[in-house]
């Protein structure tokens, strides 16, 4: 999966950015300064599988996270 702020949203089922900073337990601010169609700071991406490992399976070996 492209982990995209767009495509994390739509997975999430979230709509809006207030959504997914109270997923991350962050600030709307920080998560509106992420581009929507660019991949999300890796620390996020991370954060993603360790709280949703059944939406956001680890890479496999060789691919890039």
């Amino acid at each position: 999966m492209d982990m995209t702020k767009q495509a994390v949203k739509a997975a999430l089922g979230f709509q809006k950015d207030t959504e997914l900073a109270t997923f991350f337990q962050t600030t709307k601010q920080a998560v509106g300064n992420w581009p929507d169609d660019e991949p999300l700071p890796e620390g996020r991406q991370w954060q993603a599988r360790a709280l949703r490992p059944d939406l956001f399976p680890a890479p496999a070996k060789g691919e890039a996270a």
